[in-house]
């Protein structure tokens, strides 16, 4: 992902948010995560994490038109996502659940799933103690580190 391609997806994000009714503060961290696939608006998330302690976790995620968030499991996290705007389908055990603004759904540990959003979606996720460690993914090849510039 070029800086050019890196600086208009965090726009998007914020404009995502803002357009959904969420305030960031004016230093807000915007993660651009393209899961090391360099396909950010097929396969890519936009993550503003808003607290991360041992005991829990809340970050808001946005979702581009048509873009996936890949299949993947927590061994430590249990996470429940809340849709804000947008409509998402998240497929857990090759069962796919849509959500609308105003559901949620909780994902036991080491529960594989994937979420995408033909139409764009902001999502918020309220899950303990967040690791990027604690990710695996389907595919190997994988790296959820964020972008950085």
């Amino acid at each position: 992902m070029t800086k050019k391609e890196y600086l208009k997806a965090q726009s998007y994000v914020k404009k995502a948010l803002k357009d959904a009714g969420i305030i960031l503060p004016k230093n807000a961290e915007i993660e651009i995560v393209d899961f090391g696939l360099n396909n950010f608006d097929k396969i890519g998330l936009g993550i503003y994490l808003k607290v991360n302690e041992p005991e829990y976790c809340s970050k808001w995620m946005v979702l581009k038109p048509g873009q996936t968030c890949p299949y993947h499991k927590h061994k430590k996290k249990k996470e429940t996502f809340f849709c804000i705007k947008g409509v998402v389908d998240l497929t857990v055990k090759d069962k796919i659940i849509k959500l609308k603004p105003g559901d949620s759904y909780t994902l036991k540990r080491g529960e594989y799933h994937t979420f995408t959003s033909k139409t764009g979606a902001v999502i918020e996720e309220v899950s303990t103690f967040d690791s990027n460690a604690d990710n695996y993914f389907m595919d190997k090849s994988i790296n959820r580190e964020p972008v950085k510039y």
